[in-house]
């Protein structure tokens, strides 16, 4: 299966697409590109968010490789053209988040050739959920990471839904689409969309999924969010992150209303070297907004980078 192409969203140089297997047989598609500059800075491993696929990301891979760095991208189990564990493609399913975790684990060691060290994690929302459990479980290493307005709490998730989803999950209900939420994939509308204020990278994304039908996804189930819940709940537990010594960047969206910002200040005050800021004005993509918030991004990044990867004038 080659990249899905859409003009305007060029692939990177040298990216390559490779696949593994999973917990029960899940097929998951994760994508490898090299640096453009020598002597390579590293290696970049992008997680990405709830619903986003691996060519969403080409432009900010193309960004890392400018910066001497190779990367790692990923299609979650669940989404983008990785395997389903649930018959409709567009329902949102993850049994548990620590399949995921693994599922990163695995690939990064099969691909360790590919990706030199160090290596600096960029993750994103749901991403971040998963790349902060990899860390705290210790099944993924890294030296330093970056988190794009990550899904450490969920805005308006309380006890009352948290505990249906539970229920359902519990009693094999879990694969049913949560209420509420969306059942089927359509094209958003800009003007109402809540993750940027960039028209023509929303519109890229949109004309991606176009494309190639099989990367839309509709709403979560409620295996989904009784999964997420649990995740979360384990990230409050007292000393989650004292072993969290590497440098870490929180880049937090002023204009956030997918996850919930005070689960960022909870988490930076118990990590040992967290930096955390707050883009006034940004929606929650914010590697996918206008350009005058990503720069203040790239910014925040490129001196975390330069802690542990310094770049050679």
């Amino acid at each position: 299966m080659a990249f899905v192409r859409v003009p305007g969203n060029e692939i990177p140089e040298g990216a390559e697409e490779h696949w593994l297997e999973g917990r029960g047989g899940v097929r998951v598609r994760v994508m490898s590109a090299p640096t453009l500059r020598q002597p390579c800075r590293g290696s970049v491993i992008v997680a990405p968010g709830r619903t986003e696929f691996i060519e969403k990301y080409f432009e900010v891979t193309r960004e890392l490789q400018a910066r001497g760095f190779a990367v790692f991208c990923i299609d979650w189990r669940g989404q983008g053209l990785s395997g389903r564990e649930v018959e409709n493609g567009q329902k949102g399913h993850i049994v548990n988040f620590d399949d995921p975790v693994n599922d990163l684990s695995t690939a990064l060691k099969l691909l360790g050739a590919k990706l030199p060290r160090p290596h600096i994690g960029l993750a994103h929302s749901m991403g971040g959920g998963i790349l902060l459990r990899a860390l705290q479980t210790r099944r993924v290493e890294l030296d330093a990471a970056a988190f794009s307005a990550p899904m450490w709490g969920i805005a308006n998730l309380g006890d009352v839904p948290k505990g249906l989803s539970r229920f359902m999950a519990s009693v094999g209900g879990g694969g049913q689409f949560a209420p509420g939420v969306e059942k089927r994939w359509k094209r958003e509308s800009f003007k109402r969309n809540p993750v940027t204020n960039d028209k023509e990278r929303h519109a890229r994304c949109q004309g991606l999924i176009l494309e190639e039908p099989r990367l839309a996804l509709a709403g979560p189930t409620y295996g989904w969010v009784a999964a997420a819940a649990d995740m979360l709940d384990g990230f409050r537990q007292p000393g989650a992150f004292a072993h969290l010594r590497l440098p870490i960047l929180i880049a937090s969206a002023g204009n956030e209303l997918l996850v919930d910002n005070k689960s960022h200040d909870a988490i930076a005050a118990q990590l040992p070297d967290a930096t955390h800021i707050t883009i006034e004005g940004a929606k929650h993509e914010v590697l996918m907004e206008l350009d005058e918030y990503r720069t203040q991004f790239w910014a925040a990044f490129d001196a975390l980078a330069q802690r542990v990867a310094p770049a050679q004038s």
